[in-house]
């Protein structure tokens, strides 16, 4: 598995697959990453709705936004100490 960051692409692909109802750990196979980056990833996409397969609703941009807002506070803090 790899310590990679998962991007838009990555996360539009957990999308399509979890509204076809794949698996947690098909899905983690297919990206590349271990099955509990994926169910931390579908956490970060909830808005706490669900889906037609009655599971929690997964939305890519709201899970990419999030990720994104996650690393400002740590770009202020590197940006201080140089």
């Amino acid at each position: 598995m790899s310590n990679k960051y998962l991007g838009p692409a990555d996360r539009q692909l957990i999308a399509e697959k979890w509204a076809a109802y794949a698996s947690v750990r098909e899905i983690a196979g297919l990206v590349g990453v271990a099955p509990k980056t994926i169910y931390e990833e579908l956490r970060r996409g909830s808005n706490g709705t669900l889906d037609k397969n009655s599971r929690k609703a997964y939305n890519p941009e709201l899970a990419q936004r999030r990720f994104q807002e996650s690393l400002r506070p740590l770009n202020r803090t590197r940006a201080a100490n140089e």
